[in-house]
């Protein structure tokens, strides 16, 4: 399925010079019924396990998320390539308070699985922490995810930052990009939209991204009266980068998150950030220089933090200025895949003084 991993791979590919097999699990589009699933579960188990048997790696990679679903997924798979003596490095991608507190009530099991890894690489300081309480030894890198070459290259990319200040008549236009789905904020970017156009009626938002919560938040739209919404569904390619490119600022308001690509990918094309503090963003977020950030469940925070932007179109370009920089320099996909290749072979080096390898193996 499309999503974060996905869009990091795709990003870094050209980048990684390291020889590699890229083998893909997980739910497929329109998979329905639990022994469809099931089928689909065990098929990619045997696929990996052959793979494994018939072809010689020095390093296993996996990227699950911390949901109960992918911690058992990828537990499996971090066993099988073990039993097969290769060394396992475990990207955790999403975070997701249901599978902490699943791993935290396991911690025993937890650690028997991925505490055999050989290396760990999270989104967050904060989630460095949780793993090291749990007792996960391995050493565990802070990283990031990436923003894609188009973004920075592209035809689509957002206009020029020196350009004069909008006329106090032209509407401000508000980006809200993420899956559609229960936790990521939507219902609270709607209600902070509807109080700050009380507040400044020139405004609109943009809502991009498709789920299942979409049909009852264009209902709940519709219902309140409210003037200059419209929902992209799910964007990709140009229809992407536009929304982006047509953005004045970036709204994200989501409940708990690994490290929300869209934030890095709004910063990119200069957009001042009103966000809450989730997960790796609150290792690099700059208040003020970035734009806004908040810990806050009430709109009218949101809505407020929105409101100084609206009225400050100098402050907009300063910000815009500093994050496309800030972006370039930290999540462009050359830079992302030269830490992920360091990180390999430190990963290799501590894993072949501590586990030498068998007279067959090949480097």
């Amino acid at each position: 399925m499309p999503g974060g991993v996905t869009n990091y791979y795709t990003a870094v590919r050209p980048y990684l010079d390291a020889q590699k097999v890229y083998f893909e699990v997980g739910r497929v589009p329109g998979e329905r019924g639990r022994w469809r699933k099931l089928r689909r579960l065990l098929v990619d188990y045997w696929k990996f396990h052959r793979r494994l048997s018939t072809q010689r790696f020095d390093l296993v990679h996996l990227n699950p998320s911390m949901d109960p679903p992918s911690i058992f997924r990828d537990g499996v798979l971090i066993l099988i390539a073990r039993l097969h003596r290769r060394s396992v490095l475990v990207f955790f991608r999403g975070w997701i308070p249901a599978g902490e507190a699943l791993a935290l009530r396991h911690q025993r099991l937890f650690r028997c699985v991925y505490g055999h890894a050989d290396a760990n690489v999270v989104l967050s300081e904060a989630f460095r922490r949780i793993l090291a309480n749990m007792g996960v030894r391995p050493p565990t890198f802070v990283e990031t995810t990436v923003v894609d070459d188009a973004v920075f290259n592209g035809k689509a990319s957002r206009a020029s930052l020196d350009a004069s200040p909008r006329l106090p008549a032209k509407l401000f236009r508000i980006l809200y990009l993420a899956r559609l789905d229960v936790g990521k904020g939507l219902r609270e970017a709607i209600e902070a939209f509807a109080r700050l156009q009380q507040l400044v009626p020139a405004v609109s938002l943009t809502v991009a991204g498709d789920g299942p919560e979409r049909e009852s938040a264009e209902l709940d739209v519709r219902r309140r009266g409210l003037m200059n919404v419209s929902f992209l569904g799910y964007v990709t390619g140009e229809a992407k980068l536009s929304a982006f490119s047509q953005a004045d600022a970036y709204l994200f308001t989501s409940l708990a998150e690994g490290m929300p690509n869209s934030v890095l990918e709004a910063m990119a094309f200069g957009l001042p950030i009103v966000t809450r503090l989730v997960g790796g963003i609150c290792d690099f977020f700059e208040e003020g220089r970035m734009g806004y950030a908040t810990e806050s469940l009430d709109a009218s925070d949101y809505s407020a933090l929105l409101a100084r932007l609206v009225s400050n179109p100098e402050l907009c370009q300063s910000i815009g200025r500093y994050n496309q920089e800030f972006a370039r320099r930290r999540f462009a996909a050359p830079v992302v895949a030269g830490r992920l290749l360091a990180i390999y072979a430190q990963v290799g080096a501590q894993s072949s003084a501590a586990w030498p390898r068998r007279p067959e193996q090949t480097t």
